[in-house]
């Protein structure tokens, strides 16, 4: 049997908690940024390129579940919860570059011509 350390199925994020292992193989649903905070930072995700892509796809769930008016109010969601997510772990370089290119990537697609919709989509 084959462990999938993070799972991404129908838009829905699931994380395998990795301070059960290896006696139990338990899964985390994550559904928002403050789960994937605490995820990150109760250590049951590991290494820094999971940490990176939990924080980045908790991200993803909230906002695809989330309402927004402009492109602007979107682009202050994504930064402002990106750094949040880098304060889980702060020595998680991974997250700290993620949420860097992130930043920038929502910033660029801010002022790109495209619809709110579209923006989260990608």
């Amino acid at each position: 049997m084959t462990l999938q350390a993070i799972k991404w199925q129908d838009k829905k994020l699931l994380v395998l908690d990795q301070l059960l292992l290896p006696m139990e193989s338990k899964y985390i649903t994550v559904t928002s940024v403050d789960e994937g905070w605490q995820v990150i930072n109760k250590m049951q995700v590991r290494g820094a390129p999971a940490i990176a892509i939990v924080g980045c796809l908790s991200l993803a769930t909230e906002l695809i579940n989330s309402s927004f008016t402009d492109k602007e109010e979107v682009f202050k969601a994504i930064s402002e919860k990106l750094e949040y997510l880098v304060t889980a772990r702060p020595t998680a370089v991974n997250m700290k570059k993620a949420a860097d290119e992130l930043t920038a990537i929502s910033k660029k697609l801010c002022e790109d011509s495209i619809t709110v919709a579209d923006m989260i989509e990608l």
